[in-house]
């Protein structure tokens, strides 16, 4: 069974509020591969990862990535837009 892990402290910080959506989707796939070498997934664990369009006063969420470990062991993502408040 996968544990989900939100309490990591990682948020990332892309584009703007007023970017297409097609736009921030790209940002966040460009920032998501960039993480993939660099995040720490512990066995069996999900990490949840927001990303925010900062703003003054308000920031909004984009979509929040989900990063796991496949059965080779390979650092994998998924983004859900389901979520967002844009």
């Amino acid at each position: 069974m996968k544990k989900e892990n939100i309490q990591n402290g990682i948020a990332i910080q892309s584009g703007k509020t007023t970017d297409s959506m097609e736009k921030l989707t790209k940002l966040c796939e460009q920032e998501a591969e960039k993480m993939l070498s660099t995040i720490e997934i512990p066995e069996n664990e999900i990490v949840s990862v927001p990303f925010w369009a900062p703003e003054p006063g308000f920031p909004e969420l984009i979509c929040v990535g989900k990063f796991k470990r496949n059965e080779s062991g390979k650092v994998i993502y998924e983004l859900d837009f389901s979520e967002s408040t844009l």
